[in-house]
């Protein structure tokens, strides 16, 4: 796995403008689009776009340079995406659930996902071949 430490793989959390992009733009139009009070399937929409795109920025960047909390997190966000549709279009298993709680759910466990890995084990993934 390629190391965020030898900048030909960068840590996309690390850069300012990838961070807006990959997770903050995303987090505000999740945020935009509760505010506004859309048609519960719009929302719904919105919010699994946004998590899926979430979910694959912290993917890539987990496999580009091993940062610890994007294993979990990018899981995390595309199951969340699921979920969030699945509460839009009101499907049998997630029809009770409603996005309020799914709000709740994502503003508690999205911070202990995407900080707790790195506190306690590290920010980047140790490699087989590295020492260190």
């Amino acid at each position: 796995m390629p190391s965020c430490r030898d900048n030909k793989n960068p840590d996309w959390v690390a850069n300012r403008r990838n961070l807006f992009i990959a997770w903050l733009l995303p987090g505000l139009l999740i945020v935009i689009s509760w505010l506004a009070a859309l048609p519960l399937m719009a929302t719904g929409i919105i919010w699994a776009a946004a998590l899926t795109w979430m979910g694959i920025a912290c993917l890539k960047n987990a496999s580009q340079c091993g940062r610890r909390h994007c294993f979990y997190s990018g899981p995390y966000f595309i199951l969340s995406a699921l979920i969030a549709l699945c509460t839009g279009f009101e499907w049998s298993l997630f029809s009770a659930l409603t996005l309020n709680q799914l709000a709740l759910f994502l503003a508690i466990a999205t911070p202990l996902i995407c900080i707790l890995p790195d506190w306690l084990w590290g920010k980047y993934k140790k490699h087989s071949n590295d020492p260190t």
